[in-house]
C-alpha cells in the first residue's frame, strides 16, 4: 500500500534536473540495471545531496510505465528536500497528486488555465517561455517560468534558438516570477546566471555526460549557493 507523501509548501527551484529515461546512457548504467534503475540512483543521490527539483520528462514511455515509475522515484525522495515535478501530462499530474509536486508544461501544450482545471490548486505549475513577448501571455496560475535555451544544447532536438544573457535578464526584470533558466548549462555560466537574478538553473545534459556525475551535482550545487 502507498502512503501519501506530506508535503511542504516552501519550493527552492535553485537546482533543477531534469531528465527520462531516454536520457541514460549506457556508460552510466551500473551492472545489471534497467535505464529506470540508474535514473532512480542517480535522482536519489542527487537528491540526498541537496536537489531541489527533479522533473520527469518521459516523451518515449507508455504512460502506464511513467506513472509507476513516478512513485519508484518518490520513494527515493523520501527524507529528501528535493520536489519530484512531471513534464506535459496534467492527466497524470492530477492522477499521481499525492506525490507529484509540480507540473511543467511548455508553449506548445495544453493552456495553463487548463492544465490548473485539472491538477488543482495545491500542485506548483511551471511554464516555459522561449522569448520576451511571450511574457505578456503568461497566467496568472503559473507559478514559475523557465526561461530558455539561454545557450545552445544537445539535449533537446526541438529546442528553440538561445536567446542569450541580455534577454533572460530583461525577462527577469519584467516578470515578478521566479526564473529557471535553461539550456547550456555549465558549471562555467551557472555562476553568471545567478548574478543576474535567476532563481534556479535547469540542468540536463551536463549533469549526464560522465560517469561520475555526483562530484559534477555538488560543483553545480556548491555554485547555486554561493
Amino acid at each position: 500500500m502507498l502512503m501519501k507523501k506530506l508535503k511542504s509548501h516552501n519550493f527552492s527551484y535553485n537546482t533543477y534536473f531534469i531528465a527520462g529515461t531516454e536520457n541514460i546512457q549506457p556508460f552510466l548504467m551500473q551492472g545489471k540495471e534497467t535505464k529506470e534503475e540508474t535514473l532512480i540512483r542517480i535522482v536519489k543521490s542527487f537528491a540526498q545531496n541537496g536537489l531541489d527539483v527533479f522533473q520527469l520528462r518521459c516523451k518515449k514511455m507508455q504512460e502506464s510505465e511513467t506513472y509507476k515509475l513516478i512513485y519508484e522515484i518518490s520513494r527515493v525522495l523520501e527524507n529528501t528536500k528535493c520536489k519530484l515535478c512531471l513534464n506535459d501530462n496534467p492527466k497524470l499530474a492530477s492522477q499521481t497528486k499525492d506525490v507529484v509536486d509540480i507540473l511543467h508544461i511548455g508553449q506548445d501544450d495544453m493552456l495553463a488555465e487548463k492544465a490548473r482545471e485539472i491538477i488543482g490548486n495545491e500542485m506548483k505549475l511551471g511554464l516555459s517561455i522561449t522569448d520576451i513577448s511571450q511574457l505578456e501571455k503568461v497566467s496568472t496560475c503559473v507559478d514559475y517560468l523557465g526561461v530558455g535555451p539561454i545557450y545552445s544544447t544537445p539535449s533537446k532536438e526541438d529546442a528553440s534558438a538561445p536567446i542569450g544573457e541580455e534577454e533572460l535578464h530583461s525577462i527577469i526584470l519584467r516578470s515578478s516570477l521566479p526564473v529557471v533558466a535553461i539550456g547550456g548549462i555549465s558549471i562555467e555560466n551557472t555562476k553568471r546566471l545567478f548574478n543576474l537574478g535567476v532563481s534556479g538553473v535547469a540542468v540536463i545534459s551536463a549533469l549526464l555526460k560522465e560517469k561520475n556525475n555526483l562530484d559534477l551535482f555538488k560543483k553545480f550545487k556548491k555554485v547555486a549557493k554561493q
